[in-house]
């Protein structure tokens, strides 16, 4: 017996609209999310963050999207993957860890 899995996915690069996750989210009964950062412009960007700021280097909106996207995920079990990272995937993390923490979610995040 196979089983299924449902996969959302959103963005195109930094800065893209999230907004259509959410409708995946809420009714597409996903059980992860995809999500993809890096466009060759967003890399230049990045790249010039991390030259400001060796802390950055990472798509910096990742932080406001699981903001909003963990409630949703969260009590649905659904799955977030992503390559927001960029240069810097340990700095995203942290981020999104503490940014969540914060909020008084405590997510398991992998890098």
């Amino acid at each position: 017996m196979t089983h299924a899995i449902r996969i959302g996915s959103g963005l195109g690069f930094y800065g893209d609209n999230w907004e259509p996750v959410v409708a995946s989210i809420e009714r597409g009964q996903v059980q992860f999310i995809a999500s993809d950062h890096l466009a060759e412009l967003t890399l230049a960007i990045l790249q010039k963050d991390r030259q400001r700021d060796p802390s950055l280097g990472y798509a910096r909106d990742v932080v406001p999207m699981l903001l909003r996207l963990w409630p949703l995920m969260q009590p649905r079990g659904v799955r977030f993957v992503c390559n927001a990272g960029g240069l810097n995937p340990l700095g995203a993390a942290q981020a999104v860890q503490k940014a969540l923490a914060t909020a008084g979610w405590h997510p398991r995040i992998a890098v």
